[in-house]
């Protein structure tokens, strides 16, 4: 066609050849003749509508795009907890608390869950700084001087400066057995308290208190060998030869002491069984009545 439009002298024998190159050409100019808009006009006009109109709007076909969720979903778009229907609202009674051992001086009693070191720091700081640590070395310092030792020198016996002296040594060897106690059983891990018998006997609960100076308990609940109570009384038996009289400061005589410091434990466990049974008369001395209440603290 186009060698055919090119050549003039070719067409002079064909006349409708020459009408369909004319058309061609015409054709062509208009074409590139017409603006870019109007042609995407043209061309929009042969697109189906209904799918144009499905790219534009979604909501044009009849469908509806679901909601989009974030990657962290809200709690109102969460289900229900399985068991947050259904609970038992009732609130629980409050657990009855226990009897409380009246005697501070007396080993508290296992009556708990096993005791963090905190708790014994409190049992010791009670029983070593509190009221009856300060009040009983004095009664026995004011007996002892009714009755001293034969081989005392006179400023142990007579006088205020040996009442100080007495109450002194009181005082040092209380301290010396409830803090070798006290960290002897913070290192081993022994549980401070008493633990009652089972028993509805006196002799066999007497016995059991006895055995319990030798056996006490760790803070696990097995039975164990009381180091603490040997090195307490072992701190409070030898602590007087730094400052007692010549002849008292020797070993015989701290061995002796010490002996009496452990005896003063099994007695003190005896003490801790039979508090139950003590109670009523402890009542009828109105001793809480007497004292203010933070001289006479009750205790579990």
């Amino acid at each position: 066609m186009r060698l055919i439009c090119e050549s003039p002298s070719r067409m002079d024998g064909h006349p409708k050849l020459m009408r369909v190159c004319v058309q061609f050409l015409a054709g062509t100019i208009v074409f590139l003749s017409l603006p870019r808009q109007v042609l995407a006009q043209e061309m929009d006009k042969h697109l189906a509508p209904q799918n144009i109109a499905a790219v534009a709007d979604p909501s044009a076909t009849g469908e509806q795009e679901p909601p989009a969720r974030g990657p962290n979903p809200t709690v109102s778009d969460l289900p229900d907890a399985p068991g947050a229907q259904g609970q038992d609202q009732t609130p629980q009674a409050a657990p009855v608390p226990r009897p409380r051992n009246p005697l501070t001086i007396l080993p508290r009693t296992m009556n708990g869950a096993p005791m963090d070191a905190e708790h014994k720091l409190r049992i010791y700081t009670l029983q070593t700084f509190g009221p009856p640590a300060v009040i009983i070395p004095a009664l026995t310092a004011g007996v002892e001087m009714l009755n001293p030792p034969s081989k005392y020198p006179r400023d142990w016996k007579d006088g205020g400066e040996a009442f100080g002296r007495l109450y002194g040594d009181r005082l040092a060897t209380t301290t010396s057995l409830r803090t070798g106690r006290f960290l002897t059983q913070l290192v081993l891990h022994e549980d401070p308290r008493y633990m009652p018998s089972d028993s509805t006997s006196a002799l066999g609960r007497t016995l059991h208190a006895l055995e319990f100076t030798f056996i006490d308990k760790t803070d696990g609940g097995h039975n164990t060998i009381a180091m603490g109570n040997f090195v307490g009384a072992a701190s409070g038996g030898f602590v007087g030869m730094a400052y007692l009289p010549p002849g008292y400061n020797d070993l015989t005589h701290g061995g002796q002491r010490a002996a009496v410091q452990f005896a003063g434990i099994a007695i003190g466990n005896i003490a801790t069984e039979f508090s139950p049974q003590w109670l009523p008369i402890y009542k009828a001395l109105h001793i809480p009545r007497i004292l203010p209440p933070w001289w006479v603290p009750l205790h579990r």
